[in-house]
């Protein structure tokens, strides 16, 4: 069942102290401090938390601040979790075990429970947090203490894998079944590590779930950048830091190869603008699609569609007359 918290409902003098509640509740004892005493008559945080397995997933904004786990907030709520904060605004620094890293908005870093760290959000900002089980994550990473406060960039390669699942996680509902949670959280748990430095056998275990999430991660990569020209193999490869290889196999027991998704998701997109009224004509819309050359498109949407992009948008305008 998912929880909500805001302050938008609290008198201005008590937000901040209910804020302190607030973050305890959603993740575990934990020390806020403003950056000014005064919290200002705009201060804000809302949070929404949801489960995910034995994991719980957060997702929280609110101003800038330092939140602090102390060895006093330890002790008196010692219990062992380990939180994936994925950065969606704003900047956060992360400190703990000596190490010290900036984590920007698509990134992600670890903090571990049983040990004090220190978060400074420098402005407003949104994190889509993950409460796991310690020995969940730890128990398949090959050096835990360097793991923790490390930037893993969101940009690239595994990082972006696992920004993109975990946002896709968002999703989950409560009527997602128990077992299906389960199987998204070891496939989360696995990428994180794996990005992380996981041990051997941590990586056999999880390459099953990995390499799902993995091509799941491209096939959203690339629903999202379809009107880029340059997109295929040898982009996607290089964003994810595979060889074309690699890529290939990711898509070999899936209906479609990187090319052909690639082009029927533009031609579907395509589609969809031409049944508009008012669209902007045939080649315009070939454009905006990815492609570049006009008789190519035609052809490949006569191949696909059965009519010629001019006559399947004058179809469409028949038929809407036809309804009037």
């Amino acid at each position: 069942m998912q929880r909500v918290w805001t302050t938008e409902a609290c008198a201005q003098h008590e937000r901040f102290s209910y804020w302190r509640e607030v973050l305890c509740q959603a993740f575990v004892s934990l020390n806020p401090v403003l950056k000014q005493s005064d919290p200002g008559p705009d201060f804000t945080g809302e949070a929404s938390s949801s489960p995910l397995s034995l994991s719980m997933q957060t997702h929280v904004f609110s101003r800038s601040q330092f939140v602090q786990r102390r060895w006093d907030e330890i002790r008196r709520n010692p219990v062992e979790f380990c939180f994936a904060n994925f950065q969606l605004e704003g900047s956060c620094v992360v400190r703990q075990d000596g190490q010290e890293t900036l984590v920007s908005p698509g990134d992600f870093s670890i903090v571990d429970s049983t040990r004090p760290y220190f978060l400074d959000f420098r402005e407003d900002w949104r994190v889509l947090s993950f409460r796991i089980p310690r020995n969940q994550l730890v128990s398949r990473l090959a050096a835990p203490r360097q793991a923790t406060a490390r930037c893993v960039s969101g940009q690239t390669g595994l990082g972006l894998v696992a920004a993109r699942f975990a946002r896709s996680l968002e999703q989950v509902g409560a009527a997602t079944s128990i077992s299906a949670q389960d199987g998204l959280s070891a496939a989360l748990n696995g990428i994180i590590t794996t990005a992380l430095g996981a041990t051997l056998e941590a990586q056999e275990q999880d390459r099953l779930p990995v390499r799902a999430a993995f091509r799941q991660a491209v096939e959203t990569y690339i629903a999202d950048h379809l009107m880029e020209p340059q997109l295929g193999p040898d982009q996607l490869a290089a964003r994810f830091r595979v060889s074309r290889r690699t890529l290939y196999g990711l898509f070999e027991e899936a209906p479609l190869s990187v090319s052909s998704l690639i082009r029927e998701l533009r031609l579907q997109r395509s589609a969809s603008d031409l049944r508009r009224p008012g669209h902007p004509g045939v080649l315009a819309v070939a454009l905006r699609w990815g492609f570049n050359d006009a008789s190519h498109f035609s052809r490949l949407f006569k191949q696909r569609f059965g009519v010629s992009p001019r006559g399947f948008a004058a179809g469409q305008a028949a038929a809407r007359e036809d309804d009037r």
